[in-house]
């Protein structure tokens, strides 16, 4: 497994260059409609994807903010009320390759520069499928496997193809990547 983002270098998450490379806006036109149920982002970090996914789903259901790290979550904790106020938000702590949450519980699931960081990803994309409703969505986002300004190695990153692999495997037939950013894959699966 690659190493965890470190906390001390969250600086690093909210650089307001990255909105030129990956804004979280981007991604709403791709959310389908639906009027009421829950959501989650797995590897939430401080929010930088979060808040502006939780403002635009406001009132559609709680989104849980899901991390490894305790550091990320006491630093998203903090930051809820000035950036997502009227947003309903509940972090959670989670184990490598287990949500605790359940069967069927989400009706979309996103992870941002993550997959790459996972011990077991055959075990969280399991996860990702138990956890989605019938009709759930999910995005998975990372870094593409070749050289760009800013990232990890390219030794530490996973490809497309591997992760497309992993949700056929887990049970994934309607997948397809969106050309939304230079230097992620987007690729969005449905459950049904």
């Amino acid at each position: 497994m690659a190493h965890l983002f470190d906390p001390k270098q969250v600086g690093k998450l909210h650089d307001p260059e990255r909105m030129s490379f990956q804004n979280p806006e981007r991604l709403f036109p791709l959310i389908r409609n639906y009027k009421h149920g829950d959501c989650a982002e797995i590897g939430c970090g401080s929010g930088y994807f979060t808040f502006p996914m939780a403002n635009h789903l406001a009132g559609r259901g709680t989104c849980y903010a899901i991390d490894l790290q305790q550091e990320m979550l006491a630093l998203l904790d903090g930051a809820i009320h000035e950036k997502a106020p009227d947003a309903q938000i509940r972090t959670m702590l989670c184990t490598a390759g287990h949500l605790d949450l359940p069967d069927q519980s989400l009706e979309l699931l996103w992870m941002v520069n993550v997959f790459h960081e996972l011990s077991d990803s055959r075990a969280m994309i399991g996860e990702v499928l138990r956890t989605l409703a019938s009709s759930g969505q999910c995005f998975v986002i990372d870094w593409k496997k070749e050289e760009t300004p800013q990232g990890p190695p390219v030794s530490e990153r996973v490809s497309e193809v591997i992760l497309y692999d992993h949700l056929i495997e887990a049970g994934f037939s309607r997948i397809r990547s969106h050309d939304l950013y230079p230097w992620h894959y987007v690729v969005e699966a449905l459950r049904d």
